[in-house]
């Protein structure tokens, strides 16, 4: 009770891979890079339960043993970033659209609270809905609501066969043969597309896949993996930029105006990531014009707005569950919007 005793901040660090992100914080460090091992793996009812401080990798070695992996392609942007980490982040890969996102595959947390109470939410297999919403809550909260401890993780087996593809064409042509190939029933993993290029990964049936190879019209890329892997890693010579790096959610298959930044569209059009020194509030009013949101991902000032500003409606929910879970505000107090 320390923290509340004395009105400070906790300020929640796992292997600090991704200290960038969200809004500048200070207070008490408290470290979970100690507070690791996996804990539960059953592969034959794929689930794999760990604590927070279990580096990704160590994961997806083990699951990589038996053939298996997390679906959502949650990125490593070094050799630190922790299971903790994942889920306070709620980062996916690549393949989001189409495997599904973190929450997606979170089957159950155990955490601490704001007022050091253990709570556990969700289980083991997806049928188990028993407090599964608020196991998908804590996911992409920023330690916010409180101390992620383990978590639980249903884990998919391995595509038996993978194969990237690319054409050249414009972003408005991209964008008609992205919709083209999202109303297909064709194994697709994952879609970029980045000066020029569109990249269509697919992951399936090698038989299949070469068949759609053919039929839309697609050269085989044969430094796929390195892509996508740098891609997903945030390592893509795109992501070397000085200027400030935008990351913008927005329905699929939008064309958003960039008066000539630098851009590139994955999740076959759903997300933008954007180079610019555009000021903040024109970025999160074109991603609010379009239904989408905003996040200034890396670089620029991360002592304001950082994430999309909020309607007074959605301002005063987060407020309330940010007081159901942590009144005393003292938990990553401010990492996503002041007061919260």
């Amino acid at each position: 009770m320390t923290a509340i005793d004395s009105d400070e901040s906790i300020k929640v660090v796992g292997g600090n891979s991704k200290e960038f992100l969200g809004r500048t914080t200070a207070g008490l460090r408290m470290d979970m890079a100690g507070y690791t091992g996996i804990i539960s793996y059953e592969p034959t009812e794929l689930f794999i339960t760990a604590r927070a401080g279990t580096l990704l990798t160590e994961v997806k070695q083990a699951l990589a043993e038996q053939g298996q992996m997390l679906p959502f392609e949650p990125p490593e942007v070094n050799e630190k970033s922790t299971i903790g980490g994942v889920v306070a982040t709620g980062l996916s890969g690549p393949c989001r659209p189409y495997t599904g996102s973190v929450r997606d595959f979170v089957l159950g947390i155990r955490c601490i609270n704001g007022l050091a109470k253990e709570m556990s939410f969700g289980g083991q297999v997806m049928k188990n809905v028993a407090g599964y919403d608020l196991s998908r809550l804590l996911t992409g909260s920023f330690g916010t609501l409180g101390i992620i401890m383990d978590v639980t993780f249903k884990v998919l087996p391995i595509p038996e066969f993978e194969l990237s593809a690319c054409k050249k064409m414009s972003k408005e042509e991209a964008i008609r043969v992205m919709s083209e190939l999202s109303t297909k029933p064709i194994p697709i993993s994952a879609v970029c597309y980045y000066e020029n290029l569109l990249y269509v990964r697919f992951s399936g049936n090698e038989n299949v896949i070469k068949d759609c190879l053919k039929i839309f019209e697609l050269e085989e890329y044969d430094d796929g993996v390195r892509f996508w892997n740098e891609l997903r890693n945030f390592k893509h010579s795109f992501f070397k930029s000085d200027k400030p790096l935008w990351r913008l959610s927005v329905p699929s298959l939008t064309n958003l105006n960039l008066k000539g930044d630098e851009f590139l569209m994955d999740w076959g059009g759903a997300q933008y990531w954007l180079v610019s020194d555009r000021p903040s509030n024109e970025i999160f009013n074109m991603a609010e014009q379009q239904g989408g949101s905003a996040m200034l991902f890396r670089g620029g000032d991360h002592d304001g707005d950082v994430f999309q500003p909020l309607s007074e409606t959605l301002f005063k929910l987060h407020k309330n569950l940010k007081h159901a879970f942590d009144p005393h505000r003292v938990l990553n107090a401010g990492k996503m919007y002041t007061d919260i």
